[in-house]
Order: C-alpha cells, then sequence, then structure tokens
C-alpha cells in the first residue's frame, strides 16, 4: 500500500500571529503563512488548550453517556463526558477529573484509545480519548456552568444504534465510538 502522505506537499512558514480575541476557554489569532514560492495567505485560528473524551464502561459493559446542553447546537445532545485540559495538565489527569465530575463516578483503569483534532480546518483542539473502567461512586462538582443529568447506560450495540437513528450526533462521540470498536478487535 502506498503513502497516503506522498507525495509531500509544501509547508508554509508562520510569518506572522495576530491576536484577535482571548477568552477564558480559548483565543483567536489571525496567522499570515508564507509557502517556499513566496505565495501568503492568512488563516485565523481558535487556539484551545486541548480537550479529553472519555469511554466509561460499567461492570455490566455498559456505556455511561451523558446528556448535555450545547449551545452552539442549540440542543442537548447525548455524547460521551468530556472536558477542557487545564494549563500543563496532564490529559489522563482530565479524563479522571472530568469523569468524576461528569458521571459522578471514578475508575480503577483509564487507558489511552487514540486521539484526533477536533476541527483542523480552524481550531487546534486535540482531542485525547479514554477508556474508563472499574467504575466506582465518587462524584467531584460539577463546572458551574453545567447541568448535566445521571449518566445514561447503553450498551455498545444501542450505541450504534443511537449514531444510526440521529440520537447520537456528538462526533466525539462518533470517533469515540470507532476507537473503542478497534481497541476491542486488536486493531489498536
Amino acid at each position: 500500500m502506498s503513502d497516503v502522505l506522498e507525495p509531500v506537499i509544501p509547508v508554509p512558514e508562520l510569518v506572522e500571529s495576530v491576536p484577535r480575541l482571548s477568552t477564558h476557554l480559548f483565543d483567536v489569532v489571525t496567522d499570515t503563512l508564507r509557502y517556499p514560492d513566496g505565495h501568503a495567505i492568512e488563516r485565523t485560528v481558535v487556539e484551545h488548550p486541548g480537550a479529553v473524551a472519555i469511554v466509561p464502561v460499567d461492570q455490566q459493559g455498559r456505556w455511561l453517556l451523558v446528556r448535555q446542553y450545547r449551545h452552539a447546537a442549540r440542543s442537548v445532545l447525548l455524547e460521551v463526558p468530556a472536558g477542557t485540559r487545564e494549563a500543563g495538565e496532564p490529559p489522563e489527569v482530565t479524563a479522571a477529573r472530568e469523569l468524576r465530575e461528569e458521571t459522578g463516578f471514578a475508575a480503577d483503569s483509564v487507558t489511552a484509545l487514540g486521539g484526533a483534532w477536533a476541527a483542523p480546518g480552524f481550531a487546534n483542539e486535540y482531542m485525547h480519548y479514554f477508556l474508563a473502567t472499574g467504575l466506582r461512586h465518587d462524584p467531584l462538582p460539577q463546572d458551574e456552568d453545567e447541568n448535566i443529568g445521571d449518566p445514561v447506560a447503553m450498551t455498545f450495540d444501542e450505541v450504534l444504534v443511537a449514531i444510526d437513528d440521529g440520537r447520537i450526533e456528538d462526533a466525539k462521540t462518533i470517533v469515540a465510538a470507532m476507537l473503542w470498536l478497534r481497541s476491542q478487535t486488536g486493531r489498536e
């Protein structure tokens, strides 16, 4: 099989980065880039500290999902627990904290499943995915801007049906399903 990244395409040089907006969640910058042939372009980028998504699996083999209002989608989404990394915080520490905040459970084991760029066309947010097992009740308070109810337990087959019928529309949850399935079939 040929390498899908061949032939190598030119990578532009960062010439300038101009801050446009700074919030508690992310920053926005406009970058000027120059290709080796001299052609210059501008790209506006959302700079994000990164995030985690967790697949919590209970003792019965069910996933624990959460319902959360996502204002940008103007909808309550059914999704895997997830959250933004604090500055300098290792992803597995973020995963353990977010699991307790969003589901009320801690895990005896938190195992990396992989990662993916959330929206690389305009943001540098990289999401780390984890499998959490050995769950036990050990809640932390939710963030003040969250209103997450009790976790929803679903078998993996039920998760797939929910993706197929549109009850799960959240991209990180769909990616989590693929990464979890690959981990279960030995194709890591």
